[in-house]
């Protein structure tokens, strides 16, 4: 009896291991992110609550993260959602990239991360 049970597993395991085959098909290995965009998309730093903002001076900046920011006297984009300087309220310091913070701290104050192409990746107080 034991035999039989031995064959029929074989019977139903073969069309799966030839399917395992050096012949079978290739799949070439992934593009890195950076060759296939030009622009990467941008990478949320952290995930923030309005709760979070309510110490900095009622801040509610949360549908923000991911939008382009645009400085004071410059453009706005053709296309995207954006949000511009002049629609905050002070105090408000922006942190682009690769930037060193001093060590000063307000709890009034939001912070807004920016990436290189001026998309804001992280909000916080301080």
């Amino acid at each position: 009896m034991q035999p039989s049970i031995k064959l029929i597993t074989f019977a139903l395991l073969a069309p799966l291991i030839s399917a395992c085959s050096a012949e079978g098909q290739f799949f070439p290995p992934l593009t890195d992110a950076r060759v296939v965009y030009e622009n990467p998309p941008t990478i949320i730093r952290q995930p923030v609550v309005p709760e979070m903002l309510v110490p900095c001076n009622g801040h509610v900046l949360v549908p923000a993260l991911g939008m382009t920011f645009v400085r004071r006297g410059t453009e706005v984009p053709v296309t995207g959602q954006y949000i511009r300087e002049e629609r905050l309220s002070p105090p408000y310091r922006i942190i682009p990239p690769g930037v060193r913070l001093s060590a000063e701290q307000s709890p009034t104050r939001v912070n807004i991360e920016i990436d290189d192409v001026s998309r804001i990746t992280g909000l916080f107080c301080g």
